[in-house]
């Protein structure tokens, strides 16, 4: 108990890096077996456009691959080394919990229910999400509201299938909720005919809008029903590996924040004399020996995947096929929701 009492009482006089040198994490199990198999393996989406999406060439792209590779890079220092396992929205929860992936980087609402009772934990926001609907033109529909006596296609067992359900009935609207084990189907069904809606989150509606055989003949409503923020997911247990999930995503906000991109970061780690910045980029401080990893983690992870911005850009935002604007997904400090804590 002295012992014990000691230890706190010094991590407190130390504070800041000196407290994180006091109490060391426990060694990582995923770590190690990452480092001995020499690649990351990463649960993602079957296939959304934007978010994880696969090639004919089986080339795997969008803003959750990007993490997953600024995360390799960060980890063992190449973000090629990793490989993808796609997977269903059934399918995500057990290839996490039993190992097969180290962790999950897919279109995942983070809820009380999942956190508590599945054994999982959220490392942080890469996406502020919210659910809408997607209808034909031609049908009038502008807002939910407007879908009273309607058919809406969606995932089985989807926080989308239970949101939806409860929009309607706290409003007292008759809606006919068709669920399919797959969002392919249940897009697909909608394509068809089969619906004469299709619910899922705005961003998944942009990607799958763009796989639909007349695009230009369907509308996402504006107006949202909830709230949805997305982010990566690991096992419980294992506080080592967790923090460096955490502090992966959370170095690519701060990068963007710091004015920090993969074109310039060789010139900010040599010559900023800012001390965030010669932390970040492990010019200063030990901050990846304390995880157990170079100090160029988040160097290397920034050098060859980039900030959030320059992620952001290219998979989902203006410079991609999908469009959408910054929105919540901003920066705090330019309007939006999206923060990274101090790296001190």
């Amino acid at each position: 108990m002295k012992s014990l009492f000691r230890g706190a009482l010094l991590a407190a006089i130390l504070g800041g890096a000196g407290a994180a040198n006091a109490q060391q994490l426990a060694p990582s199990p995923t770590l190690d077996a990452i480092r001995a198999r020499g690649h990351l393996e990463c649960g993602v989406h079957l296939g959304l456009p934007g978010f994880s999406f696969a090639n004919d060439k089986g080339e795997w792209s969008g803003l959750d691959v990007d993490y997953c590779r600024a995360l390799a890079a960060a980890v063992l220092g190449d973000a090629t080394k990793v490989r993808f396992t796609p997977t269903s929205v059934q399918q995500r929860w057990p290839v996490l919990q039993s190992g097969q992936v180290d962790v999950l980087s897919r279109n995942t609402t983070i809820t009380y229910s999942r956190n508590v009772t599945l054994g999982v934990n959220f490392q942080g926001i890469n996406f502020y999400e919210g659910q809408t609907f997607i209808v034909r033109t031609a049908s009038g529909a502008k807002k939910p509201s407007d879908l009273e006596n309607a058919s809406i296609c969606v995932a089985a067992g989807s926080t989308e299938e239970r949101m939806a359900a409860d929009y309607f009935r706290e409003r007292n609207l008759k809606v006919s909720i068709i669920n399919f084990q797959k969002n392919d189907d249940a897009i697909a069904a909608y394509d068809a005919g089969r619906c004469d809606s299709y619910t899922a989150g705005l961003g998944a509606l942009a990607g799958q809008r763009i796989k639909l055989k007349n695009p230009a003949e369907h509308t996402i409503m504006t107006e949202t029903i909830s709230n949805d923020p997305q982010g990566p997911v690991t096992r419980w247990g294992d506080e080592r590996w967790q923090a460096i999930v955490r502090w992966v995503l959370n170095g690519q906000i701060a990068a963007e924040n710091l004015g920090v991109t993969s074109r310039n970061v060789d010139d900010f780690r040599a010559n900023s004399k800012n001390a965030e910045i010669r932390r970040l980029l492990g010019a200063d401080g030990g901050f990846g020996a304390m995880l157990g990893l170079s100090n160029d983690w988040l160097f290397n992870a920034i050098k060859q995947v980039g900030n959030y911005a320059e992620s952001y850009e290219r998979t989902v935002g203006k410079g991609s096929p999908l469009g959408l604007e910054r929105g919540q997904n901003q920066l705090w400090t330019r309007g939006g929701l999206l923060f990274s804590p101090p790296f001190q």
